[in-house]
């Protein structure tokens, strides 16, 4: 199952290598040996330039109003649980990649990363960032997967954009069903949708990870028809269950959504 797919994973990388950054006093409530593959756990209280690397690439990743406070990252990131890390050379990414971080070749290079914070909800983590320098490696998937099972979670709720590929690596886990609305004052309420995805079957995260989902979309809306998108969202919130399903995002930007009631 995922100690194969990861296996291989890494067999087929051998420049990535995992590793988690967060308090000193969390080390010993994650499984540092996620689908048996060996993370190294990285104090933040003693890696002090990696916390740096961490924020210049969360912000060269997200700028604006989705850029992230120096607090923000202490205080909700490192001080309840940890980041989850792929590390490699920095000469393994691209010169564009280098250059937007600031990386000499022989750097240490942060490839991909993801953070997920603890609800008040047993076994439910909240998805905060998903940052990826590697594209088409599936590195974003694979850096939220194998955080998501350090940190022992087995509900994932999360905000994502209908128009951002994130979609894709959301999807990658699995079909996520539609929560509804965003609560409170995010900044791109208009466009964003809350989602759940169930991580408690190991095998059915394995045929996710495989692209292996049989369960064909009833619906294909547009990524910009939000209308049709809140009608929705509606629906979700009134109990129904309404599923997002893999890939989530075709290339023709069309919304693949499968309907419980319909089938």
């Amino acid at each position: 199952m995922m100690r194969a797919l990861c296996d291989a994973y890494f067999a087929a990388h051998p420049e990535l290598s995992l590793g988690a950054l967060g308090a000193s006093a969390n080390e010993a409530s994650l499984d540092l040996t996620p689908f048996g593959c060996p993370a190294r756990y990285l104090a933040a209280e003693r890696h002090a330039a990696l916390v740096d690397r961490y924020r210049a690439a969360n912000l060269a990743a997200f700028r604006g109003d989705l850029s992230l406070p120096g607090w923000v990252l202490s205080d909700l990131y490192l001080l309840p649980g940890a980041i989850g890390l792929l590390l490699c050379p920095a000469s393994a990414l691209a010169a564009e990649a280098q250059a937007l971080l600031s990386l000499h070749a022989d750097d240490q290079a942060i490839a991909a990363a993801y953070v997920a914070v603890p609800s008040v909800q047993a076994g439910t983590f909240v998805g905060v960032s998903l940052i990826s320098f590697l594209p088409g490696i599936q590195a974003g998937a694979w850096v939220k997967a194998l955080t998501l099972s350090m940190l022992r979670a087995r509900r994932l709720r999360g905000v994502a954009q209908w128009a951002n590929p994130s979609v894709r690596v959301h999807t990658r886990l699995g079909p996520i069903r539609l929560l509804g609305s965003v609560p409170g004052a995010h900044e791109q309420t208009e466009w964003s949708f809350v989602y759940e995805t169930d991580l408690g079957d190991e095998a059915a995260l394995a045929e996710a990870m495989n692209r292996r989902v049989a369960l064909e979309p009833t619906r294909r809306i547009p990524k910009d028809h939000l209308p049709a998108l809140r009608a929705l969202l509606r629906r979700a919130e009134a109990g129904e269950t309404i599923l997002l399903v893999p890939p989530g995002l075709t290339e023709a930007g069309e919304i693949l959504i499968h309907e419980a009631s319909l089938i």
